[in-house]
């Protein structure tokens, strides 16, 4: 299916030429997103479960998740149940879980009906989702989520046995895991662990089959080895992503996977004396070459950049000028021989600009950085540094 999905997408030639009117876009390389799956399932040795919530945090759901499929991946992780529609509409058949909340009958029979995985911790989601199912003469798959310490959301661990044991009995759902999120910290992660194993032993006594037990996430996948248990949940990682200075440290070697291309608008010549952006916020000290990108904090670069930002231009990096703003920013192109449709990368992949540096230059954590890209800015795919795919939606679909 999911190479169907790949066969289905436009000619490279035809996501070339697209892209040739795109005042911005960004390019998601998909052998980067290969090389940080094997390292993390050479470190785990246990099935690898990709967390791709919000828009594969920013680098799109479907395409993402249909490279994945292609590099082993079974089943992914959502936030929110329309992640997990999208999946299916794309016509992606692997496993699903949602950890998305419950409230219409709607929303329980799409989850049915699409086969998609629905995290339960509380009976009362239990029992309409068994009805439903039964109505609809299926079975649901379920995921029961613990709180065994972080105080979120998931049954309390001295009350898990209980309800698994309830959910296990309700002849139209089928338990195929049990996970939980942990804290971050190192005296309570092991606590957490341990809960886990403590209530999957109690389960092996009564016989209640439970699927695969999940406890680490990308933090613990860097420094909680003891956590990896049957199955992990990275995240970000996958892209290339170390959220923290000290899991550079860890041994994992990761690659960004995504730039941030764009174009000049327009080329000017500034005076010296002469002040650009709103409050004056540069004023040029000599005559100077200045372009106008269509780009701003409407589209994920980020405000905190105003004054301090940099962009790749060609073989230089060129400081931003002034303030970013909704839909535009002002770079210094002295020296370069750029003109109107030249391209400029605000975000690389490497170097002065990439997704670390950029982020750390605005003051905001790198999840901030990516989660805040447009979806509706289009997205093209590379493997081998050819365009596999495209996504260019025009709306946002619900």
């Amino acid at each position: 299916m999911a190479e169907a999905y790949f066969a289905a997408q436009p000619s490279p030639e035809e996501i070339g030429r697209r892209v040739e009117g795109y005042p911005s876009w960004l390019e998601i390389d998909l052998d980067a997103v290969t090389h940080n799956l094997e390292q993390v399932g050479k470190r785990v040795g246990v099935e690898v479960i990709p967390c791709v919530k919000t828009n594969a945090y920013g680098h799109g759901v479907v395409p993402v998740v249909a490279h994945m499929m292609t590099r082993v991946v079974r089943r992914v992780l959502v936030a929110k149940l329309w992640e997990a529609e999208q999946i299916r509409d794309a016509g992606l058949d692997c496993g699903v879980v949602s950890m998305d909340p419950l409230f219409s009958d709607e929303q329980f029979k799409a989850v049915v009906r699409r086969e998609i995985t629905q995290t339960v911790y509380q009976r009362a989601t239990a029992e309409r989702l068994n009805r439903v199912a039964g109505e609809l003469g299926a079975k649901a798959r379920v995921w029961v989520k613990m709180d065994t310490g972080l105080g979120r959301v998931g049954v309390r661990w001295i009350e898990a046995v209980e309800l698994i044991e309830y959910v296990s009995s309700l002849r139209n759902l089928e338990i195929t895991g049990l996970f939980s999120t942990m804290s971050e910290d190192a005296e309570l992660d092991r606590l957490q662990v341990d809960r886990m194993v403590e209530v999957s032993k109690e389960l092996d006594k009564l016989g209640i089959e439970y699927g695969a037990r999940s406890m680490a996430s990308g933090n613990a996948v860097f420094h909680r080895p003891f956590s990896y248990l049957d199955a992990v949940r990275p995240g970000i990682m996958l892209y290339g992503f170390y959220p923290d200075s000290e899991d550079r440290e860890s041994g994992l070697d990761l690659r960004l996977a995504l730039s941030f291309k764009a174009r000049v608008e327009q080329v000017k010549w500034v005076e010296a004396g002469e002040s650009l952006t709103y409050s004056r916020r540069f004023t040029a000290e000599k005559r100077m070459k200045v372009g106008t990108v269509h780009i701003g904090y409407s589209d994920g670069y980020p405000r905190g950049l105003t004054r301090k930002g940099s962009v790749r231009v060609g073989d230089v990096v060129k400081p931003v000028l002034g303030t970013v703003s909704v839909n535009h920013i002002l770079v210094d192109l002295d020296g370069t021989d750029v003109d109107v449709g030249g391209v400029v990368e605000a975000i690389g992949r490497g170097g002065e600009n990439d997704g670390h540096r950029v982020a750390e230059e605005a003051g905001i954590m790198t999840y901030s950085l990516m989660v805040g890209l447009n979806p509706l800015t289009p997205r093209v795919y590379l493997r081998g540094g050819v365009p596999v795919a495209l996504s260019e939606p025009r709306l946002v679909e619900r």
